[in-house]
C-alpha cells in the first residue's frame, strides 16, 4: 500500500508526463528530469519530501529550490531523465563545487545540501 507521501509523488509523475505531452524537448516548460528530493540520507522513506522537476532547456546552472519552499536536499533520487540528457548536482549556487553526475533510481548524496543542477541535453543551448 502506497504512502500518503508516495501517493502524492505518484500523482505528481502522473501530472508531470501529462503536461509533457503537450510541451516538447527544449520548450521552456518541458520537464526534462523528475527526481524525488529527500531531506535526509539515502534517500529515506521517512525523509521524502516530494518529487520535484528540472524543466526548460537546460545548458545552465539552475536551483534546486526555484520557489524557496524546499528544506535542504541531503538526497537525490531521478525517477525520469530524458534520453540522452546528463543531470549533474552542485552543492553551490554557480555550479563550480564538487559536480555529482546523477542516474535513473540512484540516490545521490554529498553530505552537505545540494543547491544547483546543470542539465546538458541535445536540445539545450550550446554554452559560449
Amino acid at each position: 500500500m502506497l504512502g500518503p507521501k508516495m501517493f502524492y509523488s505518484l500523482v505528481f509523475a502522473l501530472s508531470v508526463a501529462a503536461i509533457n505531452i503537450d510541451s516538447s524537448p527544449g520548450d521552456p516548460d518541458f520537464y526534462n528530469t523528475v527526481a524525488e528530493i529527500y531531506s535526509g540520507p539515502d534517500c529515506g522513506t521517512e525523509s521524502f519530501v516530494w518529487a520535484d522537476p528540472i524543466f526548460g532547456r537546460g545548458g545552465r546552472c539552475q536551483p534546486l529550490d526555484r520557489n524557496d519552499n524546499t528544506p535542504d536536499i541531503l538526497s537525490y533520487k531521478p525517477t525520469t531523465i530524458y534520453p540522452d540528457c546528463n543531470v549533474t548536482l552542485y552543492t553551490d549556487s554557480e555550479c563550480q563545487s564538487t559536480a555529482y553526475l546523477v542516474e535513473v533510481d540512484q540516490c545521490v548524496q554529498a553530505g552537505i545540501p545540494f543547491v544547483s543542477a546543470f542539465v546538458q541535453c541535445p536540445f539545450s543551448d550550446t554554452l559560449a
